[in-house]
């Protein structure tokens, strides 16, 4: 019998930090305008900004 798993994703890396952030009005507004164009979530819009932001410096 297979073991019983837990519901919801299981992902490789496992998201296990918490950030807070603050952020001006315009700022805000980016990121929700990023989300309703790519809809994504607040969490991966960030991920994905600061994973192209690494990416662009690794190529310096």
């Amino acid at each position: 019998m297979k073991e019983r798993r837990k519901p919801g994703p299981h992902p490789e890396k496992p998201l296990e930090h918490d950030l807070k952030v603050r952020v001006d009005n315009e700022t805000l507004a980016k990121v929700e305008f990023c989300m309703k164009e790519l809809g994504l979530t607040r969490s991966q819009v960030l991920r994905k900004g600061v994973n192209t932001l690494y990416d662009l410096l690794q190529k310096k």
